[in-house]
């Protein structure tokens, strides 16, 4: 079992630990390489087939164009657990609660609610918002120094760490 401690220390020091891949390895990236290999499966098969050049270059084109776009976004995801760092954003972090954050924050929480009356957590750091897990939310500490860990090609969001 791995402690929480380890992965604290692994990630303080800008590291992604070994636990933390499927973060970054998750449906979303499994689902862009099936694609990848589905797509250059059928390109290959409708160029095996196809009689003229104009049939093959108007069906595979656009094949192609979105295989490479999958294959691209899996590229990222591996860049960023081959590399194994992190991005740290450490601040003060300002809880806005149900208001749009506002103000020139390093870290800022708000909360959104669905039309079930769901609430949904969301972090902004660097300028770009992320959706927060409510396991994440529960370790952040508003109105105090904490720091946001990223994955710098893929830019999703790591873990948050209490300063």
């Amino acid at each position: 079992m791995i402690e929480q401690a380890e992965v604290e220390l692994a990630n303080r020091h800008g590291r992604l630990h070994p636990s933390q891949r499927g973060k970054l390895l998750d449906l979303n990236f499994w689902v862009a390489a099936v694609l990848v290999v589905a797509g250059l499966v059928v390109a290959v098969l409708l160029a095996a087939v196809a009689e003229t050049a104009a049939e093959v270059l108007g069906t595979l084109v656009p094949i192609l164009a979105i295989t490479a776009w999958f294959a691209f976004v899996c590229r990222r995801r591996l860049a960023d657990v081959r590399s194994g760092q992190l991005v740290a954003t450490t601040g003060w972090t300002h809880d806005f609660g149900r208001q749009r954050p506002e103000g020139d924050y390093p870290i800022a929480l708000s909360t959104r609610l669905s039309q079930g009356y769901n609430e949904h957590f969301y972090l902004k750091a660097g300028g770009r918002t992320y959706p927060l897990e409510r396991k994440l939310r529960e370790r952040i500490r508003p109105e105090q120094v904490n720091t946001v860990l990223i994955a710098p090609r893929s830019k999703l969001l790591i873990n948050v760490l209490p300063a």
